[in-house]
C-alpha cells in the first residue's frame, strides 16, 4: 500500500511538471515577443524624425470666417504706378535734409550723408521708375489668399524644355531688407540653363519666389504673432496650391530660417534644402571648447584651414563685427514701429536705412569707403527698385514687424532647436557673410550634408551680387540629390 501511494505521488508529481513546464513552453516565447517588441518599438522611436508642428493660422482682420471655405484661386497681379505716386517721391526728395558727416567717417557711421546726395540726386533727376516697373513685369506675378491674407508671387517656368527632361520645382525666399527682386538675376540660370553657358543640361527649374506677409506685395498680416513657422506653413499651402508634391527649397537671410522650418515641418514634401546662410543655437560647453581649440588646432576639432582664416580672431569676426553691424535688429525685434513710422514716410530716410546694409553686408571693408562701395557691386537702378518696393507698398514697418514676432520668444527655448533637418541639404558659406559657420558646427542642426562650398567671393545678398556662382552651386547640389 505504501509503494502504491508512492507510486501515485511520484506521477502525479510528474504530470505537475509536465503541466507546469508546457505552460512555460507557451508563456516564456509570449513575454519574450513582448519585450522584443517593446524594444523595436522604442528603437523606432529612437529612429523617429521628429517634425515641427504645422498648425494653423488667420491673419486677416477681424475674426476668421467660421462659414465657407477661403477663396484659393490664383489670380494674375501686375505691379503699376502712376503720375501721382512718382510727383509725390519727387516732392519728399526735393524736401530732404542733410546732416554733414563727420570728416573722415567713410560708411563708420552708417550711410555717409554725401553720398547720399548724389544717390538721391539720381533717384529724383535719372532714376525711371515706370522703366523699372517694366522690368518687374517681365515676370508673371500673382496673388493668391492664404490664412486670410494674399500672397504674392512670382512663378517662372522654362520657355524651352528638352524632351525627356524633368523640370524640377524651386521655392525661392528673400529676406531684409530685401526682396523677390534679389532673384531676378538668377531665374534665368536656373530656368534657361542651357542659354547662358550652364548647359550640362541635366537640371532645370521652374522657379517660385513669394513675398514673406508683410514685405512688398504680400498682405501684412493684421494679427500678432506671425513669426518664420507661421510664413513656413504659409509657404507649404502654396506650393501645395500649386499643384507641387515634392520641390527644393532655397534661402539666405529670412529665407533660410523660413525654409529651414519648411524643412522641419513636412520632410516628406522636400526634395532637397540649399542656403546661402545657417543658423545655429547651439552654444554650449562642446562648442566653446572646439572654438578654444580651434584657434590653435582646428584640425583637431574638425575645421578646416578655410574655417579658421574665416573664425579667427574670433572675438573681432563673432562678437565685434557682428555687434557694430546688428543694432537694426535690436530695434526691430522691440520696437519696430517706433523707428519704421520715420522710415515710412521720409523716402531719403528708408534708402539710407536699407541701403546701409547692401553696403557693408556685401563686403565689410566697404565700410572704409566713401561711397559704400554700392556701385563697385551694383547698379543704382537695381538698388533703389529694391527700395522702391518698400516705399510704394509702404512695407518697412511690416517687415521690421518680422523680427519682433520672432524674437517676442526666448529663440533658443524654441521647439525648432530640439528638431534636426533630415532632408538633404546643401549650403554654400559666402566669404563675405556676416558670419561663418563651419560644417562641423552646421551638422549639429543639419544631419544630412549633402553638399558644402567654400565660395570664392560674395557677401550677405547672393543671388543678388553672385547669380552665377549661387546658380552653379545649386545646381551641383541637385544633381548630387537627384543620383541619391
Amino acid at each position: 500500500m505504501h509503494r502504491l501511494l508512492t507510486w501515485r505521488e511520484s506521477v502525479l508529481s510528474r504530470i505537475r511538471s509536465f503541466e507546469y513546464s508546457q505552460k512555460n513552453a507557451v508563456l516564456v516565447p509570449v513575454a519574450a515577443l513582448g519585450v522584443g517588441g517593446m524594444l523595436v518599438c522604442w528603437l523606432r522611436s529612437r529612429h523617429k524624425i521628429k517634425t515641427l508642428e504645422m498648425g494653423d493660422g488667420w491673419w486677416g482682420s477681424g475674426e476668421r470666417l467660421l462659414k465657407g471655405r477661403e477663396d484659393e484661386s490664383i489670380r494674375p497681379f501686375k505691379i503699376q504706378t502712376s503720375d501721382k505716386e512718382i510727383e509725390d517721391l519727387h516732392r519728399r526728395l526735393d524736401q530732404a535734409r542733410y546732416t554733414p558727416h563727420v570728416e573722415g567717417a567713410a560708411f563708420h557711421y552708417g550711410f555717409n550723408s554725401s553720398y547720399l546726395k548724389k544717390v538721391v540726386s539720381y533717384w529724383r533727376n535719372q532714376f525711371d521708375w515706370r522703366k523699372q516697373v517694366e522690368v518687374l513685369n517681365k515676370y508673371p506675378h500673382f496673388h493668391t489668399t492664404i490664412e486670410g491674407i494674399d500672397i504674392h508671387f512670382i512663378h517662372v517656368k522654362p520657355s524651352y524644355v528638352p524632351h525627356g527632361q524633368v523640370v524640377k520645382p524651386l521655392l525661392m525666399v528673400h529676406g531684409w531688407p530685401g526682396s523677390f527682386y534679389e532673384f531676378y538675376k538668377i531665374i534665368p540660370l536656373l530656368t534657361e540653363p542651357a542659354k547662358h553657358g550652364l548647359n550640362e543640361g541635366d537640371v532645370v527649374f521652374e522657379v517660385i519666389c513669394p513675398s514673406i506677409p508683410g514685405y512688398g506685395f504680400s498682405e501684412a498680416p493684421h494679427q500678432q504673432g506671425f513669426d518664420s513657422i507661421a510664413a513656413a506653413r504659409i509657404f507649404h499651402k502654396l506650393m501645395n496650391r500649386l499643384g507641387f508634391k515634392k520641390y527644393y527649397l532655397q534661402g539666405g537671410d529670412w529665407g533660410s530660417r523660413i525654409t529651414t522650418d519648411m524643412a522641419q515641418m513636412l520632410p516628406q514634401s522636400v526634395r532637397g534644402l540649399h542656403l546661402n546662410l545657417v543658423f545655429i543655437s547651439n552654444q554650449g560647453l562642446g562648442r566653446l571648447i572646439s572654438t578654444m581649440l580651434g584657434a590653435y588646432v582646428p584640425w583637431l576639432v574638425g575645421l578646416s584651414k578655410e574655417d579658421a582664416r574665416r573664425i579667427y580672431p574670433f572675438m573681432q569676426k563673432n562678437v565685434y563685427d557682428v555687434l557694430r553691424e546688428s543694432g537694426y535688429l535690436h530695434i526691430q525685434a522691440t520696437k519696430p514701429d517706433t523707428a519704421g513710422c520715420g522710415l515710412n514716410d521720409s523716402p531719403v530716410g528708408l534708402a539710407a536705412y536699407i541701403l546701409e546694409k547692401f553696403s557693408t553686408w556685401t563686403d565689410k571693408s566697404f565700410l572704409n569707403k566713401d561711397d559704400g562701395g554700392l556701385e563697385s557691386k551694383y547698379s543704382l537702378d537695381e538698388l533703389l527698385t529694391n527700395v522702391m518696393i518698400y516705399w510704394v507698398t509702404s512695407s518697412i514697418v511690416s517687415s521690421m514687424r518680422f523680427y519682433k514676432e520672432n524674437f517676442s520668444k526666448d529663440p533658443f527655448q524654441a521647439a525648432r532647436n530640439r528638431i534636426g533637418v533630415h532632408v538633404p541639404t546643401g549650403i554654400a558659406a559666402f566669404p563675405q557673410e556676416i558670419i561663418h559657420i563651419p560644417r562641423i558646427w552646421a551638422k549639429d542642426v543639419y544631419k544630412n550634408i549633402i553638399t558644402y562650398s567654400y565660395m570664392p567671393r560674395g557677401g550677405h545678398f547672393a543671388a543678388f551680387e553672385e547669380p552665377k556662382l549661387l546658380a552653379q552651386d545649386i545646381m551641383q547640389f541637385v544633381r548630387k540629390v537627384e543620383q541619391l
